[in-house]
């Protein structure tokens, strides 16, 4: 298994839960599941990132595209519950200053 992703609508904001690698492979595959939502009209994207093992450039790339998008559409976009190596990664390259990130899902909603 490269990259699963779920979509889930739940009223006024979307769950897309990954497991997996985000690389040059599967980016694009977590790009339209975390888009799409934006374009049809959800207020709010959440990324549960608990289960991915692993991310490139090109995945964080994906990231900031979706992130500037959420913003040109007055949406939001978080990350949640990114793992200890992914926010360690995000910290060096100063992406914890761009996202929104939430330790659990209850923060997330509340």
């Amino acid at each position: 298994m490269l990259l699963r992703v779920d979509v889930e609508e739940h009223g006024d904001h979307t769950l897309v839960t990954a497991a997996g690698e985000v690389d040059a492979s599967t980016a694009d595959q977590l790009g339209d599941a975390l888009l799409g939502p934006l374009v049809n009209g959800s207020a709010r994207v959440l990324l549960d990132f608990e289960q991915v093992t692993f991310i490139d450039s090109t995945g964080l790339g994906v990231l900031v595209k979706v992130e500037r998008e959420a913003q040109s559409r007055r949406a939001a976009f978080a990350l949640v519950r990114p793992t200890a190596q992914t926010r360690r990664l995000l910290g060096v390259l100063g992406l914890d200053q761009l996202f929104t990130v939430y330790d659990t899902l209850d923060q997330a909603l509340a």
